[in-house]
């Protein structure tokens, strides 16, 4: 059976430096971010496994991003889902610097890779 979509809510909590996707209320994943001599960088994302393939790290990506675009100066990206979600959406190709040798290579993303 498969599941419907579910509205995912996204929020910055500067704090903690990460922005969070809620789901009902609760926080099922997550995109942390780094601030280093004024420029920031999206360094990793994470989603419970059981919201996986439900459009949460898409939501993630696309409002760290729509938040990004009103800063000047350009965003790095360390997180290879971003890198990704950027090439499947050039129109943020402009607003940051992709650098895919600072790429962990975490099991998620060995899976995901695996068929490309």
């Amino acid at each position: 059976m498969n599941r419907s979509p579910a509205a995912v809510e996204v929020r910055k909590d500067e704090t903690t430096r990460l922005y969070e996707a809620l789901i009902d209320g609760q926080v099922v994943g997550s995109l942390a971010y780094e601030t280093t001599g004024g420029r920031i960088s999206l360094t990793h994302s994470y989603v419970d496994p059981d919201q996986r393939h439900r459009g949460v790290a898409s939501a993630l990506a696309r409002y760290a991003l729509e938040d990004l675009s009103r800063s000047r100066s350009r965003a790095g990206v360390y997180c290879g889902f971003v890198a990704d979600y950027v090439e499947d959406h050039p129109e943020w190709k402009d607003a940051v610097d992709i650098n895919r040798s600072a790429f962990i290579a975490t099991r998620t993303a060995r899976d995901s890779n695996r068929d490309r």
